[in-house]
């Protein structure tokens, strides 16, 4: 797996392209917690009537503590990990399209191997991305959040692992949607119309069923790929105005984040074994 996983640094560290997003993936890792409290002041000191509805002023929202600290960067973080994706595409279709991928075959590497390559790269980039979470999430924990003892520290600490599946199954759909689109620039605009499109509208469309009551619909949209990924980690912000709000890992999402992993798992492969290179 260390072999495959050179082969393809080697082929990543020298393009502009995964400089480009490498780049702009820690920019928006950094950027996001610096500029949470910024944020915050600027919706107390400009939105009328924020204050109304919430327990405390804005910038007084305990958004770092630690009870709090690994919910609330997961939610926010899991919605760039897009970025990540768009490396794993383009990847993926240059070796498509340049026919490197042949030439790997030819060159004594196996299909199976070819899989596992990309494996390695989506793994690498989970795991770093997780990693880099986990890292802020404790410097900023530790600087702002009133209370430092490991009960704290520790508390809720699974939404680290429910964001690192959660970007695994992001990369694992970008690298289906890839092998079968085989364009990066279509593929990149499969992924962002199906994650901020489509699944929108029948999340949409299934809660004005709900609504109605002509069906009880929302088990489809919970279903979809991404949002099931999604769902592993709720929204936290609702706590804020006195809603009720789940500080856990729902079961139902991560056994259909599961099920859609294993999924991704056997299409992928067998799609690179039956592939004609």
């Amino acid at each position: 797996m260390g072999r495959l996983f050179r082969i393809e640094w080697y082929k990543l560290r020298s393009t502009r392209y995964f400089r480009v997003l490498a780049v702009l993936s820690l920019v928006a890792f950094l950027l996001i917690p610096l500029l949470g409290n910024v944020i915050l002041e600027w919706i107390e000191n400009n939105v009328n009537g924020i204050s109304e509805d919430l327990i405390l002023q804005p910038s007084q929202l305990p958004i770092f503590d630690f009870v709090d600290i690994w919910q609330n960067l997961a939610w926010v973080y899991k919605r760039i990990s897009i970025i990540l994706s768009f490396i794993v595409i383009i990847s993926v279709t240059n070796d498509l399209d340049y026919k490197t991928a042949r030439q790997n075959i030819i060159d004594g590497m196996s299909r199976k191997e070819f899989w596992l390559s990309k494996m390695s790269l989506i793994l690498a980039l989970s795991g770093i991305s997780t990693l880099l979470f986990l890292i802020i999430g404790l410097v900023i924990g530790y600087s702002m959040s009133p209370v430092t003892g490991l009960e704290y520290v520790f508390r809720h600490i699974e939404f680290v692992g429910a964001y690192f599946l959660q970007v695994f199954s992001m990369l694992m759909f970008s690298f289906m949607v890839s092998l079968i689109v085989k364009r990066s620039g279509f593929a990149i605009a499969l992924i962002i119309l199906w994650n901020y499109v489509v699944e929108n509208v029948i999340l949409g469309v299934n809660a004005v069923f709900e609504e109605l009551e002509w069906v009880s619909s929302m088990w489809i949209s919970n279903s979809m790929p991404l949002e099931a990924a999604s769902n592993l980690i709720p929204n936290p912000l609702f706590k804020y105005v006195l809603m009720d709000t789940p500080d856990y890992i729902p079961w139902e999402s991560l056994l259909i984040a599961l099920a859609w992993l294993t999924f991704y798992l056997v299409f992928t492969l067998r799609r690179i074994q039956r592939r004609d290179f």
